[in-house]
C-alpha cells in the first residue's frame, strides 16, 4: 500500500521530483566514475603505476571525488529535500483522514528510495562512461598507465546507490519531522501564513559548516606559495562548506541580501518591482531554494576563474611555474569545474521549474483579480532577476572569502587578481539560464481556465 501511494505521488509530480532524480543520477555516477578510476591500475605493476612525473590516477581521482561528490550529494539533498516538502498540504490531508506522522515519514521514505532505484542503473552507466573518457584524457596527457582500463564498475555501482539510498533516507526523516511537527489542520493552513523560522538544529549545522569553511579557507591561506595545488585544494572545500551554510541559513540571508536589491526595483518598476519584492519579503523559503544553486554555481567558477588567474599571475611575477600554468593542469581544472557547473546548473533548471510549478495556484488567484497573462509574466520575470541577483551577491561574497584566502598563500597579498571579464560571463550565464526557463514554466502554469486552477485542479 505504501509503496502504491509514493509510486502515485511521483506520478502526479512528475515535475517536482525530475530535479531530485536528475541530481541522484549525477550522484550515483559520480561515486562510480571516481570508485572505476581508484580501481583502474589495479592488478599493474608498481613501475607502470606512474608513468610520468604526473600524481597519478589514484590522486587525481581522490582530489576529484573529494569535491565532485560532496556537491553532488549535496546538490541531490537539497533538491530533494524542496521536492518533499511540496508535498506538505497533501501529506496534510492525508492525515485529516487517519494517516499517522510514522505511516507520513514511511511514505517520504519510501518515495526517496524509489527515485533513488529508479536512476542507479542509469547513474552506474553513465559514471561508467564518464570515467572511460576521463581515463582516456589522462592516458593522452601521460598521467595514466597505458594498460590502465576501467572494469566491473556493479560493485562500485552498489556502493553509490547505497550510500544514495542512506542520504536520501536522512532527507526524508528530516522533511517528514518538518511536515508532522504541526497538527493536520494546521498545516493545511501553513502555507498561507509567515514561513516558519529554520530550526535550532539547521542553525547549528550551518554554523558548523561556517566554522568548517573558515577553517578550511585559514588553512589554505597558511600554506607556503610552492603548496599552491594544496592550497588550492584546501580553497575549493572551504568555499564549499561556505556554501552549505549559506544554503542552511538561506532564507534568513535573502532578506537582508535581497532587501537594497528590492527598494531599487520597487523605485524602477514601481508595479512589477513591488510585486516581486512582496514575494521576496513574503517568501524567503521558496526564494532561498532558488537562491542556493545559483550561488553554488556562480561562487564556484567565478573561485575556480579567479584562483587561476591568481595563480598564473603569481607565476609570471616570480617566473617560476606553479600548478596553474602547465596545460595539463588547467585541463583537469578546466573539467572539474565543468563537471561542477554541470551539476550546479542542472540544479539550478529544476529547482526553478518545481518552484514556478507550484506556483500555478497563486498565479490564478492573481488573474483573478485582474492581473493579466503578460502581468504576471513580467512579475514573474523582474523576481527571477532579483532571485538571480541575490544569488550573484551571495556567491560574489563567498568568492571574495576563499580568494583572499588562496590569494595570501600564493601572493602574499589579499587582493586577488579578478578575471573581470570572466566572471561577467558567469553572471551573464546565470541570468540567461534562469530568466528564460522560469518564464517558459510559467507560461506552462498558466494554461487553463484561472477558476479550475485556484481551486486546486491540475493542468
Amino acid at each position: 500500500m505504501t509503496v502504491a501511494l509514493a509510486w502515485g505521488q511521483l506520478r502526479r509530480r512528475p515535475a517536482g521530483f525530475a530535479g531530485p532524480a536528475a541530481a541522484l543520477l549525477l550522484a550515483v555516477a559520480a561515486v562510480t566514475a571516481v570508485g572505476a578510476l581508484l580501481g583502474s591500475e589495479r592488478g599493474l605493476p608498481a613501475a607502470e603505476r606512474r608513468p610520468g612525473d604526473g600524481p597519478g590516477v589514484t590522486l587525481i581521482a581522490g582530489a576529484f571525488g573529494e569535491i565532485t561528490v560532496l556537491v553532488a550529494f549535496f546538490l541531490a539533498l537539497h533538491t530533494l529535500g524542496l521536492a518533499l516538502r511540496h508535498q506538505g498540504r497533501d501529506l496534510a490531508l492525508l492525515r485529516t483522514v487517519a494517516a499517522t506522522p510514522r505511516q507520513v515519514r514511511r511514505l517520504l521514505r519510501t518515495q526517496s528510495a524509489l527515485v533513488v532505484l529508479a536512476v542507479a542503473a542509469p547513474g552506474g552507466l553513465l559514471g561508467t562512461a564518464a570515467a572511460r573518457a576521463f581515463l582516456d584524457g589522462l592516458r593522452r596527457r601521460g598521467l595514466a598507465a597505458p594498460h590502465a582500463r576501467i572494469t566491473g564498475t556493479a560493485p562500485t555501482t552498489a556502493a553509490a546507490t547505497a550510500v544514495a539510498l542512506l542520504l536520501a533516507t536522512a532527507a526524508a526523516t528530516a522533511a517528514a519531522r518538518r511536515i508532522t511537527r504541526p497538527a493536520p489542520a494546521a498545516a493545511l493552513t501553513a502555507h498561507t501564513g509567515a514561513e516558519p523560522r529554520p530550526g535550532p538544529v539547521r542553525l547549528l549545522t550551518a554554523a558548523a559548516a561556517l566554522t568548517g569553511g573558515v577553517l578550511l579557507l585559514r588553512l589554505a591561506a597558511t600554506r607556503p606559495a610552492a603548496e599552491v595545488d594544496k592550497s588550492a585544494q584546501a580553497t575549493l572545500l572551504g568555499t564549499l562548506a561556505l556554501l552549505a551554510a549559506t544554503a542552511l541559513a538561506g532564507p534568513l540571508l535573502v532578506r537582508p541580501a535581497g532587501a537594497p536589491l528590492g527598494a531599487l526595483l520597487r523605485a524602477a518598476a514601481p508595479g512589477t518591482g513591488w510585486l516581486a519584492d512582496t514575494n521576496r519579503r513574503g517568501h524567503a523559503h521558496r526564494l532561498a531554494a532558488a537562491v542556493v544553486p545559483i550561488a553554488l554555481l556562480t561562487g564556484l567558477s567565478a573561485t575556480t576563474a579567479t584562483m587561476t588567474a591568481t595563480a598564473r599571475h603569481a607565476a609570471r611575477t616570480t617566473g617560476t611555474a606553479n600548478g596553474a600554468t602547465s596545460g595539463t593542469d588547467s585541463w583537469l581544472r578546466q573539467t572539474e569545474l565543468g563537471l561542477l557547473a554541470g551539476f550546479a546548473a542542472i540544479a539550478v533548471l529544476t529547482t526553478l521549474v518545481a518552484l514556478t510549478a507550484e506556483r500555478r495556484r497563486e498565479f490564478a488567484l492573481l488573474r483573478m483579480v485582474g492581473a493579466t497573462r503578460p502581468h504576471v509574466l513580467r512579475a514573474v520575470a523582474v523576481e527571477t532577476v532579483l532571485t538571480s541577483a541575490v544569488g550573484l551577491l551571495l556567491g560574489a561574497l563567498v568568492t571574495a572569502a576563499a580568494t583572499t584566502a588562496f590569494s595570501t598563500a600564493t601572493t602574499g597579498t589579499p587582493l586577488p587578481v579578478v578575471p573581470l571579464a570572466t566572471c561577467a560571463r558567469i553572471a551573464a550565464a546565470a541570468l540567461l539560464l534562469t530568466v528564460p526557463v522560469t518564464l517558459a514554466a510559467t507560461a506552462v502554469a498558466l494554461r487553463g481556465p484561472a477558476t479550475a486552477a485556484a481551486g486546486g485542479e491540475r493542468g
